[in-house]
């Protein structure tokens, strides 16, 4: 039989793919989790994934400018763009931590002119010069016994699709803030307009408070009072500019806009938000984002226990050459040129170093708990905020339709209100009074009617984004 050099660098590197693997078993940690939410259903039971798409789940609100925001900040958002970039980072590190996994080969060449000493025992051809014309190539192949290579190669490939579901958190985080403070500027708009309708019904009501005075018909107090009235709902109308300004900055920086680059047109929140389906809690373990990427991150810190305790034992390299000698350009491809060699073969143990490789091993485990530790509380702040997030809309929804009845109440309250004064059966404060009880009610049915959108957009962003 013919001893093949290629033959033996195969047989090796099959017994090292077959080679034990040091890395313990990955089992996912199961955190306790609840049948269903606290907040009643009914329930259904979703099968989705964290790398399916999840589609415009904010299309659902109706918004044409909401989805045209969204647009622009997937484009234009410096925080998904450094996200991306992690991602390709994480993806060519897991590239090369592959690398190790099959046999490396370089390309050699040199040309050589030299001349040996005539003056050497034992010399031959001494004091002559020559020509030395070399091409060939190198194999080397390290042979993954105990797995660290194979396990350096797996922790790389969890590390970037960890990054890749940071990527979707930070999207989905990154959206979701864009819609809450996209409906809390139209609510603050709702807010701005309504406090405009009361300072023009204040202003008719101090001019025909003044004509009545003039006519004799009501005291002096009665149009001090009114006038104090329209100056503070004007003084809280200009407020709440203020604060419109601020919400229409943050939006601008989400889009990676400067905020002067960015007016958007008051527009009253109206109507109701839509309504979410319910979702079994271990359907989170599938849907968000940042339970994959916790667990993935712990796949990765799993496989790097092996790649420590890889350490432990020696390291074989094996090395293979072959290639064209001569000393004539023209026989450079002739068979008698062919050269080639098996080694070296390296081997590398470390025998005494201070107990360095122990400590790498105890670290690597701890990194592992660690990282286990990190995945069962992303799982509770997930049960958690999905509660909150159910909760908070149940609670708002009960809440915004007895204010309603309240609005109405003071409405009603108001108009009888007015009729008494107009009949000269009370004073002007209780007018004034009504007035005041009834903007209240409606400053605080827009608020609540904003904080459903807002606890809306908290219930997707706790879903995991889509159902």
């Amino acid at each position: 039989m013919t001893f093949s050099p290629i033959r033996v660098l195969t047989a090796f590197a099959a017994l090292s793919v077959a080679a034990c693997n040091l890395a313990p078993k990955f089992t996912k940690p199961a955190p306790k989790l609840p049948v269903e939410f606290k907040t009643q259903g009914p329930w259904g039971i979703a099968k989705p994934r964290d790398d399916e798409s999840r589609g415009d789940w904010w299309r659902l609100f109706g918004d044409a400018r909401l989805s045209s925001l969204m647009a622009e900040a997937e484009k234009g958002s410096p925080t998904l763009e450094l996200a991306r970039q992690r991602v390709l980072e994480a993806r060519a590190t897991a590239r090369a931590n592959r690398a190790g996994l099959f046999p490396a080969m370089n390309l050699s060449g040199n040309a050589q002119r030299d001349r040996a000493s005539g003056a050497m025992a034992f010399q031959f051809a001494g004091g002559r010069s020559r020509t030395t014309l070399f091409s060939g190539l190198d194999f080397s192949y390290e042979l993954d016994f105990w797995g660290r290579n194979k396990n350096t190669a797996a922790a790389g490939l969890a590390r970037a699709e960890a990054a890749d579901a940071a990527l979707q958190n930070a999207r989905l985080g990154l959206l979701s803030e864009l819609a809450m403070n996209y409906y809390a500027l139209r609510a603050q708009d709702a807010q701005i307009a309504l406090l405009r309708r009361t300072v023009a019904v204040r202003q008719r009501t101090v001019e025909m408070a003044r004509k009545r005075f003039e006519q004799g018909d009501i005291a002096q107090i009665d149009v001090a009072q009114a006038e104090t009235d329209l100056a503070e709902t004007q003084a809280e109308a200009i407020g709440l500019e203020r604060e419109r300004g601020e919400l229409e900055h943050a939006i601008a920086l989400l889009l990676g806009r400067v905020p002067s680059d960015l007016t958007l047109a008051a527009t009253p929140i109206s109507g109701t938000p839509p309504s979410l389906p319910k979702s079994v809690p271990s359907t989170l373990l599938e849907r968000r984002p940042d339970i994959a990427a916790a667990e993935r991150q712990m796949q990765a810190a799993n496989a790097e226990i092996g790649v420590a305790k890889a350490a432990f034992y020696p390291s074989i390299t094996l090395g293979l050459s072959g290639g064209m000698q001569t000393s004539f350009i023209e026989k450079i491809a002739d068979a008698k040129s062919r050269v080639w060699g098996l080694g070296p073969a390296g081997l590398d143990w470390p025998l005494l170093n201070g107990g360095a490789v122990k400590a790498n091993a105890v670290a690597a485990q701890a990194r592992y708990e660690q990282s286990a530790a990190s995945y069962r509380l992303t799982v509770l702040t997930a049960m958690r905020e999905a509660e909150d997030a159910l909760t908070g809309l149940s609670v708002l929804k009960r809440q915004s339709a007895a204010q309603d009845v309240t609005v109405a109440s003071a409405t009603r309250a108001l108009e009888l209100a007015q009729k008494r004064y107009d009949s000269g059966l009370v004073a002007y404060y209780e007018v004034l009074d009504a007035q005041r009880t009834l903007l209240r009610a409606e400053r605080e049915s827009t608020r609540l009617r904003g904080e459903l959108f807002v606890a809306t957009t908290l219930l997707v962003k706790a879903l995991g984004g889509g159902w």
